[in-house]
């Protein structure tokens, strides 16, 4: 009796064990342009990007990803190598031999320096970004690293290091060479990460030059009032770039009525426009600033606390659901004609339910801000009020919870059965238990009349049994 009972209590014990470990089930985001360029455009690859917006969103963009030979491009990464790993600027190196010969023959544009010529690091930085003077670049190469291949191998690994995946640099001063390759977005994530360093963009964006008595105009057009076919005068800095394989090349910012912008543009023909032959690296860097000058504003889509979706809540005292609304208002750039009736928010991953307690402001999930079916902002969203813990409901929906489930429910009826069985093994047993005590009297009985008839003989009577 005592062994069923304990084997019973272990398989209780066991069940409940097995119950109270819960069941488990099995089982750099591409910057996507918002917006098409509606002006004509003749590069093959371009981005616009937005300045004034920490992420640095990407306006507008055609074959940001495709391979293209970068040019002079490559010595804003010449330049910032150099910037972030010389202490003093003013430190001054003489100009080697050799940095003159590696060009001879090769048709690239110099500074006119010579062996022996000592210049400061940074007038070769002047010369390198301004004039972009390939004898400066292969000096500050020999200077940084000791050797034209280290230096390459320093450019290669920072650009990675900031998260270019497809860029590969063989030289620093970008002649053309079939394994020296980029993209406009590596070069436009390049771009960026120098111009947080105001070093470099004193140096980018610099108009003018004097070295040795020469004046040295910045290669990009767009900044000389002088060039008329390409000046554009909200224009500022940065590097230009061609050969007959990566077409003209432009990295420039442009800054009007306070909104500011980067263009990348690369590969573009040289085209005869109103009779003359025409750089369109300029033309489409200058069309594309316009298009979104004239065709973009800074607009709030969505206000603090507006109403964006209701979630149920589970435990919650005297609500069932709470109301997600926007934690900051949203503003960013929209077209000048925008509908506002067109912009859909759109939750991210909301919850299906939320637990009790909640606290007013409590973030819950994203949403996106979707327009022309791009999403071109994104807010948190956070519960709209408090929703305090109901204790009763809590216990009523564990509990609930809890035997409905399956696991459970097979547990509880084997656990049914047991006792089942238990008591009619107990039932049984009782009673062979009684009829043993019974026959176990009656014997006894036996016994003590026999015993009398012995001591008193035949005269003997029984005392009479006791009604029950």
């Amino acid at each position: 009796m005592k062994k069923t009972l304990s084997v019973f209590l272990t398989l209780i014990i066991l069940s409940l064990t097995v119950l109270s470990v819960p069941f488990t089930a099995s089982a750099k985001e591409h910057n996507e342009p918002l917006y098409k360029v509606t002006s004509k455009m003749y590069s093959d690859a371009y981005m616009l990007i937005n300045l004034d917006d920490d992420e640095f969103p990407v306006i507008a963009a055609k074959n940001q990803d495709k391979k293209k030979f970068p040019a002079s491009l490559t010595k804003i990464v010449t330049a910032m190598v150099t910037i972030n790993n010389v202490d003093d600027l003013q430190a001054k190196t003489k100009v080697s031999e050799s940095a003159i010969l590696v060009l001879a023959n090769t048709g690239a544009q110099v500074a006119g320096l010579k062996a022996g010529d000592e210049l400061t690091i940074e007038q070769l930085l002047y010369l390198t970004m301004v004039h972009s003077a390939c004898d400066a670049c292969e000096v500050l190469a020999e200077y940084v690293a000791g050797s034209i291949p280290a230096f390459v191998k320093m450019m290669n690994d920072w650009v990675k290091s900031i998260g270019c995946e497809n860029t590969n640099f063989v030289n620093p001063d970008g002649l053309h060479d079939e394994n020296h390759y980029t993209t406009a977005s590596d070069m436009a994530t390049i771009t960026l990460e120098a111009l947080q360093d105001d070093t470099f963009t004193k140096i980018a964006t610099t108009q003018q030059y004097v070295y040795d008595g020469t004046t040295f105009i910045h290669t990009n057009f767009m900044l000389d009032k002088y060039h008329v076919t390409y000046y554009y005068e909200y224009a500022e800095g940065i590097k230009t770039g061609s050969t007959s394989q990566a077409g003209y090349c432009v990295i420039t910012k442009a800054a009007k009525d306070g909104y500011n912008y980067l263009a990348v543009v690369m590969d573009a023909p040289i085209k005869k426009l109103k009779g003359i032959d025409t750089k369109c690296s300029f033309i489409d860097a200058a069309t594309i600033f316009d298009w979104a000058f004239d065709s973009l504003k800074y607009s709030t889509v969505i206000r603090m606390n507006d109403l964006v979706h209701e979630v149920p809540v589970e435990n919650g005292k005297d609500a069932d659901t709470v109301q997600l609304v926007a934690a900051a208002d949203v503003t960013t750039l929209v077209p000048v004609s925008l509908d506002p009736s067109a912009v859909i928010i759109k939750p991210v991953d909301p919850p299906q339910k939320l637990d009790a307690p909640i606290k007013q402001g409590d973030r819950v999930c994203k949403a996106e801000v979707i327009y022309a079916d791009k999403v071109i902002a994104t807010v948190d969203l956070v519960a709209a009020k408090n929703v305090e813990l109901s204790t009763f409901l809590t216990v009523k929906n564990k509990m609930q919870s809890f035997f409905g489930r399956k696991e459970v429910l097979a547990v509880l009826l084997v656990l049914i059965a047991l006792v089942v069985l238990y008591i009619l093994v107990f039932a049984k047993r009782m009673h062979k238990d009684k009829k043993r005590i019974e026959e176990k009297r009656r014997r006894q009985r036996e016994l003590d009349e026999q015993m009398n008839r012995e001591y008193y003989g035949d005269d003997y009577i029984a005392p009479p049994r006791k009604r029950k």
